[in-house]
């Protein structure tokens, strides 16, 4: 059985990482798109917190902790070209960690009783909330990956 505890302690670290290299670049470089690529930094870390909310709360029947604007803008198949105005940095950095805050209170109050099963894309379906929260924390890992990707390519510019 997964400790829910200890994955939540992986996903807030995670999440921590994220904000402080946010807290670090410039807000430009946060913004630009590199070349061959179709989103940015700030739309990596949006899309994480918008996958958690959508496969952990949305498939359990329960309302997100995001706002359908937000959900919009970072959902799968999504893009900063798309944005009519750019996402508010402080709130993408305000959610990283409430986020997790809000997921540990609801995983304590019991709230994930139903779940509507869905299959990720590398094949594997998830069936519970909890795999929901193992697939995030893995999710979260390829698209920091992605990250540090374009930070080396932006840092060549």
């Amino acid at each position: 059985m997964i400790n829910e505890d200890f994955a939540c302690e992986i996903l807030r670290a995670s999440r921590i990482r994220l904000r402080q290299l946010i807290d670090k670049s410039n807000h430009e470089i946060l913004f630009k798109i590199p070349e061959g690529f179709n989103n940015n930094i700030i739309w990596q870390i949006g899309h994480c917190i918008t996958s958690q909310q959508r496969h952990m709360y949305m498939r359990s029947g329960l309302p997100m902790h995001i706002t359908k604007e937000f959900m919009e803008s970072f959902k799968i198949g999504s893009s900063p070209n798309s944005w009519k105005i750019n996402p508010d940095v402080n709130q993408v950095k305000q959610l990283l960690i409430e986020t997790v805050d809000l997921l540990e209170s609801d995983l304590k109050s019991r709230k994930f009783v139903n779940y509507q099963p869905f299959e990720l894309p590398i094949g594997f379906q998830v069936k519970n909330h909890l795999q929901a929260l193992q697939a995030a924390i893995y999710h979260e890992a390829e698209h920091s990956g992605v990250i540090f990707t374009y930070l080396k390519l932006l840092a060549k510019d």
